[in-house]
Formats: C-alpha cells, sequence, structure tokens
C-alpha cells in the first residue's frame, strides 16, 4: 500500500520546494553583530554615577574573582589598563573625575599567596593650597551613595553583612553571592548646606 499525503504535509512539501534557497544569512545579522560590536566599544564613564553602574554590571555578571579579568573590565568600563610599574602581572587604570578626585582600577596577583586580587578606589587630589584637615568637596563623589549602591547589589542578588573596615575605623559591608565576596568602603562627610546630616559615598570596592 503506498503512504497517503495528508493535506498538511503536502502543503508543507509544496512550500518547501518553493521556498527561495537559504544563504546562511538574514537581513537582521547584519544588525545584530553592529549592536555586539557597538555594546562591545564602549567609552570611559565620566560621572561617579556611571563609573559605579558599570561596576555594578561587572557584579551582575560575575560569579567569582576569576570573572573579574582585565579583558572583561576593559570591555565593561571601555578602558585600557596598562601593566602595573612595579608590580608583575598586575594592571591598573586612573582618570581624573573632577578637580578633586581621581577614579582607579586594580587587577593584581596577590605575590604572597598567588591569588587573584580586585581594588576599586576614589581618590582624593591633594592641591598646592590644601590646608590641613580640609577636605575636598564630597558631592562630587556621592551622586550614587553608599546606600543606593548597596540597594541596587541586593537587586543583582547579593546579600550584604556589615563589617568593620578602613583600619577598623568605619562600617562597611560585605556584599555575597555565590562565591563572590565584595567589601563596599565608605567616606562619610557633613554636607555643607546641611551640617547636621551624616552622608556616606563609595570610597572603595574591593574583592576579599
Amino acid at each position: 500500500m503506498k503512504p497517503r499525503l495528508t493535506t498538511i504535509t503536502a502543503t508543507l512539501l509544496l512550500a518547501a520546494c518553493s521556498a527561495p534557497p537559504e544563504t546562511g544569512r538574514t537581513d537582521s545579522q547584519p544588525a545584530n553583530k553592529e549592536t555586539v560590536k557597538m555594546s562591545e566599544n564602549k567609552t570611559p564613564p565620566t560621572t561617579q554615577r556611571e563609573i559605579l553602574e558599570r561596576m555594578l554590571e561587572m557584579m551582575k555578571a560575575s560569579k567569582s574573582i576569576k570573572d573579574f579579568t582585565r579583558e572583561r573590565l576593559e570591555q565593561v568600563f571601555g578602558i585600557k589598563m596598562r601593566p602595573h610599574e612595579s608590580e608583575a602581572d598586575s594592571y591598573v587604570f586612573s582618570k581624573q573625575l573632577t578637580d578633586n578626585w581621581w577614579w582607579e582600577i586594580e587587577k593584581y596577583e596577590d605575590q604572597v599567596e598567588k591569588l587573584d586580587g580586585f581594588r576599586f578606589s576614589f581618590i582624593e587630589v591633594f592641591h598646592n593650597n590644601h590646608k590641613d584637615n580640609e577636605k575636598p568637596d564630597f558631592t562630587e563623589i556621592c551622586d550614587m551613595d553608599f546606600d543606593e549602591f548597596v540597594q541596587k547589589a541586593e537587586k543583582l542578588g547579593f546579600t550584604q553583612k556589615l563589617v568593620i573596615v578602613q583600619d577598623g575605623m568605619q562600617m562597611g559591608v560585605y556584599l555575597n553571592k555565590e562565591d563572590l565576596q565584595i567589601e563596599a568602603a565608605p567616606w562619610y562627610y557633613y554636607p555643607k548646606n546641611n551640617p547636621t546630616e551624616k552622608r556616606a559615598c563609595i570610597r572603595k570596592i574591593s574583592i576579599v
């Protein structure tokens, strides 16, 4: 008995025969490639908020310090890291953010324990006319303050644990997710327009 073709089967066979031959690409593929290319060719962030948003992007896609590679840091932050002058297998990027502040990223290997390390910092600039005990303008690095950064990290799946940081002088947090433990250390200051309000800004982020 000869097999019978159903109406649906026959219709599918007819469509397959009449369809134009595939070329191995679609019209949408070039656009997709261009999108990927544009996302990879980022420019360095220019504001404190943009810098911390890139840090959160880095944290979101990472499960351990092994994901904080030089190549990934360069891609996410849109930067080019240079070899550290005095430390082997270490790379650094630093850039001035404002008249009073720089930001810096370091990717290094602990020469004693042979473990990967990562550190991000906001660094104050000391001017020639700097007076003793005079602090720079913290508002320049506090658009996204400490609490907002921690809350955004929690939305990415991190849990927080209070910890003493900064040489045992300040209260910071550990942010934990899978095998990734990040220490966030604050700067504390009192705004000039509200000297009774104590605010915390991100000072340093490191992987411990």
